[in-house]
């Protein structure tokens, strides 16, 4: 039997061998790139690697434990069991072998239980080891409850966050997890280590400074997990800012179940310490610091070699706060070689004047009128319906598949005198800015907080449609219609800025609206009508704007939604539900004296949110879109001269200069769009701007379209410089451009001449 004593001899070099490869491969298949031809050698000297230092390791405990003469269940750990706890915590790596989620929870279950079995079994040997298993699973249970709260969080985070650029395997999720239980624990042990050198009831003052932190960071993450489900983007001062103001929208049945949630993981947490402050009085605080010292000492292991630890959520979110907080912004420079690059764009700055955006005409003069004839002395009304989060893909007039979802909006578009717009895009997000985009044609800079708090454009003065109508087109009124409150997001201030003479929102329509608000204010079906009641009395020619409200998250807002089918998909319920108040709208404008005289504008205000996207409705496109996408825009003008459709890369732009062709309105601005109907032509590549994503849509070298997209905090550019060497404008182009109209924007020199 010579050679079953061999063979057993060498089953500790066969784990860490084992243990050591295994290592290697799951790092490796992380890190490494695995089309790269040293591939396998990169591989190869990692597992080695990883084998020496198990060995050199194992010689150093091994003379520790004989030169402080440790007893002999230490000298049997170091001698005969370190190559079977190697290859258990080797096993984890396991986990990339795995390429579906529910096989990986269950594997990460199973080692973990593995692990501690292991452990417990060691442990069960020692000479005092009543103690030490009480120690160990107190341990056990706070880092798995804690362990069970991470997988949630960072799971969550890795299916509705889109701009993880550090996941290429689910896998590494469960590895956040462990790597945040780690640390967390490590924190415990450490604080528990220190108020242990304290007598009495200050002994405690370090669990109970840990169970305060650890629950501020619960909390944290509640409303994290509330903002990446509506916005599919992490916590952040810019969220809290967009959140402010949002009223019932925060008030649902995800936000009742996360406090419900969170108030049982608070009381389980507490419950565990508790017993755990019951057992200090005990002989097991001796064996708690020891463990502490195991803990903390993973924790730092964890801290400076564990690269998931450096890319979890928590690492995002709280440089989003330093950086807003404590980082000084100095002055920026539009780069001369990205000024040329926006050129494509058709962009032209001119950084010597002072007004940095002034350009002679509004479209290139043409004799060609775009309205019937009668309308050239007698102005026909306009009416802009902003339809909420509206992209071209949720309608059947762009998408076939949802034709059944918006049977309106496809009558809508059939009719002879609709035109329908292709490839329109919104050139930001959400209605604020977007609103603002179409409206001045301007690529807004701004963040929530200067719009909402600051009103920095109430002492700007931005060049806006509605006043060009009332100061060159002889248009008697501007009006402005929200289902929410006028002040949310500064609505009254901006609007009345851009010309706007009345902005009604929930308590000016609870005058003209019987019974109470059925939506985040008043749902559709109740502003269509009250819309229309304004029109009667309204003089013209008068701009009239109502901005829809029911399908904005969470897609189950208004209390008189009508479903589709069986009403199982929210997101689709509410387009049909817009779709209904729609079309009963347009059923009765077209049989009304308006339907000779009024031009009705349908246009989305953005994109629709794409964690709003799901598999089940879009199994193409879920998790691949971001806050920038085709939208709806069609325009009904009576006895309309306009094609059918016009089909052409435009953006919104280009709202503004294209109604302003309409109406032959020719004269210097500063605008940033063109007229879809001719100049845009000349300039086929697109911009979208705001702190939700810096969006570039273009024609490369090769003239393949191209898309980029990134949060500008979290677009990582050279040291050296941001302008690349490519004659395509970047993201890090584009960061710098941001940059400098951020600043523009601070001293005034985007605005109209005063």
């Amino acid at each position: 039997m010579d050679w079953l004593r061999r063979i057993k001899k060498a089953v500790p070099v066969i784990l860490v061998l084992s243990g050591s490869f295994m290592i290697a491969y799951g790092w490796g298949s992380y890190h490494f790139n695995v089309h790269d031809r040293w591939y396998i050698a990169k591989l190869w000297l990692f597992g080695v690697g990883m084998a020496v230092i198990f060995f050199v390791g194992k010689k150093i405990s091994q003379k520790t434990t004989r030169r402080y003469q440790a007893n002999w269940f230490w000298r049997d750990i170091a001698d005969q069991k370190m190559e079977q706890m190697f290859f258990i915590s080797a096993l984890a790596f396991g986990i990339f072998l795995f390429r579906r989620e529910l096989p990986s929870l269950i594997y990460m279950a199973c080692w973990g239980a593995l692990f501690f079995g292991f452990s417990r079994s060691l442990i069960q040997r020692h000479p005092q080891a009543r103690p030490w298993l009480a120690a160990h699973g107190q341990w056990f249970w706070l880092g798995a409850f804690i362990f069970l709260l991470e997988a949630i969080w960072q799971y969550t985070a890795y299916r509705l966050y889109i701009l993880d650029v550090n996941i290429r395997f689910f896998n590494i999720v469960l590895f956040r997890a462990i790597a945040m239980t780690v640390f967390w624990l490590g924190l415990a042990a450490g604080l528990h280590l220190i108020s242990s050198l304290f007598k009495n009831i200050l002994r405690h003052l370090g669990l109970g400074a840990w169970f305060v932190i650890f629950i501020f960071y619960s909390l944290v993450w509640t409303v994290n997990i509330a903002i990446l489900y509506y916005s599919g983007l992490y916590i952040s001062p810019i969220a809290l800012q967009h959140a402010e103001g949002a009223g019932s929208v925060a008030i649902n049945r995800l936000s009742f179940f996360l406090i419900a949630t969170f108030i049982v993981a608070a009381i389980i947490i507490f419950s565990i310490l508790r017993r755990w402050v019951k057992e200090r009085s005990k002989a097991t605080d001796l064996w708690h610091r020891r463990y502490g010292y195991v803990a903390f000492t993973a924790a730092l292991l964890v801290i400076f070699f564990l690269t998931s630890f450096w890319n979890t959520p928590e690492r995002g979110i709280a440089r989003s706060f330093y950086d807003h907080y404590f980082v000084k912004k100095s002055p920026v420079t539009l780069d001369p070689a990205v000024q040329k690059k926006l050129e494509k764009f058709g962009l032209f700055y001119n950084q010597e004047q002072f007004y940095v955006n002034e350009r002679e005409w509004v479209f290139t003069p043409t004799s060609t009128l775009l309205l019937p004839a009668r309308f050239i002395k007698q102005k026909p009304n306009i009416l802009i319906v902003f339809l909420e989060s509206f992209s071209a893909r949720l309608t059947g007039v762009y998408n076939p598949a949802m034709k059944d979802v918006t049977p309106h909006f496809n009558a809508f578009a059939a009719d002879p005198q609709v035109t329908v717009f292709k490839k329109y895009f919104n050139a930001s997000t959400p209605t604020i800015t977007g609103t603002l985009a179409q409206l001045c044609s301007f690529l807004p800079p701004t963040g929530h907080n200067e719009i909402q708090n600051e009103r920095k454009l109430q002492h700007h003065f931005l060049l806006c449609l509605p006043e060009i109508l009332k100061q060159r087109a002889g248009f008697q009124s501007a009006t402005y219609v929200t289902a929410v409150d006028k002040t949310y997001a500064n609505k009254d201030g901006i609007f009345a800025s851009m010309g706007v003479d009345e902005v009604l929102g929930t308590k000016e329509l609870a005058k003209k609206i019987s019974g109470e608000p059925l939506s985040w204010g008043y749902s559709d079906h109740q502003l269509f009508p009250a819309m229309f009641n304004i029109m009667q009395t309204a003089k013209q020619p008068f701009l009239m704007m109502l901005a829809t409200v029911d399908t904005h998250p969470p897609y189950n807002l208004p209390k008189d939604a009508v479903n589709f089918k069986d009403g199982s998909q929210p997101v689709l319920n509410m387009v049909y539900t817009t779709d209904d108040a729609f079309g009963k709208f347009w059923n009765d404008f077209k049989q009304s004296p308006f339907a000779k005289n009024t031009m009705v504008v349908a246009l989305a205000d953005h994109a629709i949110f794409p964690t709003a996207l799901t598999k089940d409705i879009f199994p193409d496109e879920a998790g691949k879109l971001t806050y920038y996408d085709e939208n709806f825009l069609a325009m009904y003008i009576p006895d309309s001269v306009l094609p059918k459709i016009i089909d052409r890369y435009a953006s919104g732009l280009d709202i503004t200069p294209t109604i302003l062709q309409l109406f032959d309105l020719n004269f210097p601005n500063s605008f940033e769009g063109y007229s879809i109907f001719s100049d845009r032509e000349r300039f086929p590549n697109l911009l979208g701007m705001h702190e939700l994503g810096l969006y570039i849509n273009q024609v490369d070298q090769k003239g393949k379209r191209q898309v980029d997209y990134n949060l500008p905090t979290e677009i990582a550019c050279d040291a050296s410089g941001v302008v690349s060497a490519t004659p395509d404008l970047t993201l890090c182009d584009y960061l710098n451009f941001y940059s400098w109209k951020r600043q523009m924007f601070e001293q005034g020199r985007f605005w109209k001449k005063t």
